[in-house]
């Protein structure tokens, strides 16, 4: 996943896999191999990635990858799993 940029931010769970891809002007997050959100531009202010994992018979987990001013910070299930610093892309 060269393309995406750097790997900034991975997490596992129960077989899931989430990571957050950086480069100069796109942030991606990406779930189980799949890109299902993105961030494009020059200078990122805050902004959130989500995504959801499914799975049968139960409800969705919410994945979210929240930038703040130079913080980033992933969630799974509505808890904190990462927190890296980006100030400097």
């Amino acid at each position: 996943m060269n393309e995406l940029g750097k790997l900034r931010m991975e997490y596992e769970q129960d077989g899931n896999v989430v990571q957050v891809y950086n480069a100069p002007k796109v942030c991606s997050l990406v779930i189980n191999g799949t890109v299902v959100d993105e961030y494009r531009g020059l200078v990122a202010g805050q902004f959130v990635l989500e995504g959801q994992i499914e799975r049968e018979g139960e409800e969705p987990i919410p994945v979210e990858a929240k930038m703040g001013y130079i913080y980033m910070r992933l969630y799974y299930g509505n808890v904190c799993v990462g927190k890296k610093f980006m100030g400097f892309g």
